[in-house]
């Protein structure tokens, strides 16, 4: 049996049979490329929020399977994910990152582009007419969910809306719509195949163990759940616990109307692959984006959307920048064992049915093989609208 062909037979299980994917799978160049071709290249792949690039000329650079792209919002107001490479010899015309600027000049020969993607200016082109119509950037198809960004580079994706309608209903009590503010951290390089970042993001069963002193205080192993999911995405949660507010927003809680008072007794984790974890608490959506890199490395990006200024203090940084720590050494201790020619992976736990389901999402992705699995526990029901 081949590697593809163990990875197709164990990522198409149910749980009750479930085991790890071969940890060859988290090395492999074969498995790798054909992840770029089937995944990232063909689906829905989130990049940032709208907050980010809230004002016009503001753009954000980044690179998804060996494709340069930058989304960018132009003076017209409208948002575009268009390639980030000139037209004339190849060179990638912003650098990776935040930036704002009306015009994209190419740093080699300065070809200039509009924020529409039109080429404006081509420098000294002697006796040689260059048909300008004919050298516009390429555009990728780009949709907004809740304010968070999503880019499918072969354009054949289902509309978002449709992806995830199943999630609405969960979604009602938050006033998610109203989670206009939007913030980034700064991109982490971690020594990890992308599907590891994934499923340690995803899951709640090593909060115990990783996480003794920072998530497993007020988000504890024992008080996770599982709520709704099949191959598309998943939504976990848990009760929260302990002392996680201050006097004055406990005080200011007891003033607010029940319901209201309950979106801050539990959280909702969100698994929306191929790469956005996000964690849903009261009239605030934190998250993490994992974009791979190569085989053995991806860049790692934080990010907030609420309803109301984000402005985190001080012991919120450094609680934050504590676990992320975490999640790092041990996902990069992880991928150290990736390359075992003897060891093989165990059987996977109930809490671990989310990671079940984000296998039968690269059974259905990378092999075409259709997953018959739409799992509602009964805990479902009270966290609905």
């Amino acid at each position: 049996m081949t590697l593809l062909d163990s990875i197709k037979q164990i990522a198409s299980t149910k749980i009750e049979d479930a085991t790890g994917l071969p940890f060859a799978a988290y090395s492999d160049e074969e498995v790798y490329q054909l992840e770029m071709d089937k995944i990232f290249r063909n689906d829905w792949v989130f990049v940032c929020n709208e907050g980010e690039v809230a004002n016009a000329g503001d753009y954000y650079a980044l690179t998804i399977a060996d494709e340069p792209i930058i989304i960018i919002r132009g003076r017209d107001g409208e948002l575009r994910a268009m390639s980030n490479v000139c037209r004339h010899r190849g060179t990638p015309l912003n650098d990776e990152g935040f930036g704002n600027k009306g015009r994209m000049v190419c740093p080699y020969h300065a070809w200039t582009y509009t924020d529409t993607g039109k080429l404006i200016g081509v420098p000294h082109p002697g006796t040689i007419a260059v048909e300008k119509s004919d050298h516009c950037l390429p555009h990728f198809k780009l949709e907004s969910w809740n304010g968070l960004l999503f880019v499918n580079i072969n354009g054949n994706a289902e509309p978002l809306k449709e992806r995830y309608a199943g999630i609405d209903k969960y979604l009602k009590r938050y006033n998610i719509e109203s989670f206009t503010e939007g913030t980034g951290g700064e991109n982490e390089y971690w020594n990890t195949n992308w599907k590891l970042a994934i499923e340690n993001g995803i899951e709640s069963y090593h909060l115990f163990k990783v996480h003794q002193e920072t998530l497993e205080v007020n988000t504890p192993t024992r008080e996770a759940f599982y709520i709704e999911g099949k191959p598309d995405w998943t939504l976990t949660g848990g009760n929260l616990v302990g002392e996680s507010r201050s006097f004055t927003e406990s005080a200011m809680m007891a003033l607010m109307p029940k319901s209201v008072q309950r979106l801050y007794e539990h959280y909702i984790l969100f698994s929306l692959p191929p790469n956005f974890v996000g964690i849903l608490i009261g009239d605030n959506l934190g998250y993490l984006s994992v974009i791979p890199v190569d085989a053995e490395n991806s860049i790692i990006r934080a990010g907030t959307i609420s309803s109301s200024k984000i402005n985190p203090g001080k012991s919120e940084q450094e609680f934050v920048e504590a676990f992320f720590e975490e999640d790092k050494w041990i996902c990069e201790r992880n991928q150290k064992s990736m390359k075992s020619k003897h060891a093989k992976p165990g059987k996977l736990v109930e809490l671990e049915q989310v990671v079940v389901d984000f296998h039968h999402y690269l059974a259905e992705r990378l092999f075409d093989t259709k997953i018959d699995s739409h799992i509602v526990d009964e805990k479902a029901k009270p966290l609905m609208d």
